[in-house]
């Protein structure tokens, strides 16, 4: 299994435009807290997300341009409850089936399913690398926030 995650201090929101952004929500989709918020607020579309119906494990996508894409992982269904890792798993396999038929080598993400999902990094990282790593045509750069 190759390890494709590399982690980086900086904002994920500087990330390269070749890099598609993903991050977990919840299926009510209201992105009231974390990093959410700030993705909410620059690609919007809340509408044309909840069109797509995506329950949990499943991944909801915006297109941002011709090659790059936001996903957003439907780890748990409403905000207040916690993601557990099997849905995670569903939600990153998903993504990957996605990432694999449009061409999308490159991903930027936060330590998604930490901070305010209470997941361990450790974990994450692991089911990222197991998820990713196969076949070593995927690349996925977490962006630590080091705030200045």
């Amino acid at each position: 299994m190759a390890n494709c995650v590399r982690e980086i201090e900086g904002d994920l929101f500087a990330a390269p435009k070749d890099h598609s952004l993903a991050h977990c929500v919840a299926a009510d989709l209201k992105m009231g807290a974390g990093i959410a918020v700030r993705i909410k607020q620059q690609y919007g579309k809340v509408e044309e997300l909840r069109a797509q119906n995506v329950g949990v494990g499943g991944v909801a996508v915006l297109a941002d341009g011709s090659q790059r894409y936001i996903y957003y992982l439907i780890t748990k269904k409403t905000y207040n409850l916690k993601p557990t890792y099997d849905d995670l798993t569903r939600s990153l396999e998903a993504m990957k089936t996605h990432m694999a038929s449009n061409g999308v080598g490159k991903l930027a993400i936060p330590r998604i399913g930490c901070g305010i999902d209470g997941l361990e990094w450790g974990k994450v990282k692991e089911i990222l690398n197991k998820v990713f790593g196969a076949d070593g045509s995927f690349e996925i750069v977490v962006y630590n926030f080091v705030p200045k």
